[in-house]
């Protein structure tokens, strides 16, 4: 039985992962924590799916594909943050386009029932830097060393971004450009 596994999400453009491997790097060597490295930087829109029949592979890319109606939009990445001892981020502004492409992105997949009830998370749009094999003393080494730092960076949204995991490693895999929202095809009505 073939499974795949996707992840939905948005990748900055390659100046800008630069800038955050260099702080990824910097973060690993310092306090050997190295899980952050196994991933591309990136803002996740649908948390990891497990995708187990072709037809349904299908569907999860049709849905996306409905999903991508959105005008291109500018985001801003900046300073740093956590989720309380076992994550360090790069804020994400919460911007309404980006709230509005993660809530279609949401809306589309819904219907396959690819996630658990509690794997709905309310989204708190961010760019992990540590997670998963940080321990309690270095989360707060890390958080000393990084929470009063600036950093800031703003880039185009154009895409969003299917990370497929091939040989333990996320691999790009497609790139869903935005189309016209105003060319979205509407609910058919009777009387229109």
């Amino acid at each position: 039985m073939m499974e795949n596994l996707f992840l939905v999400c948005i990748v900055p453009p390659v100046s800008i992962v630069e800038d955050i491997d260099v702080i990824r790097n910097s973060i690993s060597d310092k306090h050997k924590v190295f899980e952050s490295l196994k991933r591309p930087a990136h803002i996740t829109l649908y948390n990891p799916v497990k995708i187990s029949s072709l037809e349904k592979e299908k569907r999860f890319f049709s849905a996306l594909d409905r999903a991508a109606y959105s005008n291109a939009f500018h985001q801003t990445i900046q300073n740093f943050n956590s989720f309380p001892q076992h994550t360090i981020y790069i804020d994400v502004e919460q911007n309404e386009s980006l709230m509005k492409l993660q809530a279609q992105i949401k809306s589309e997949l819904k219907p396959l029932k690819l996630l658990d009830e509690k794997n709905n998370f309310k989204f708190t749009p961010h760019l992990t830097i540590a997670f998963k094999d940080v321990k309690p003393h270095q989360f707060t080494a890390i958080l000393d060393e990084y929470q009063n730092k600036n950093f800031k960076r703003t880039f185009e949204i154009n895409h969003l971004s299917v990370y497929k995991h091939i040989d333990k490693r996320w691999q790009p895999f497609k790139e869903i450009q935005f189309k016209n929202p105003d060319a979205k095809p509407g609910v058919l009505n009777l009387f229109s």
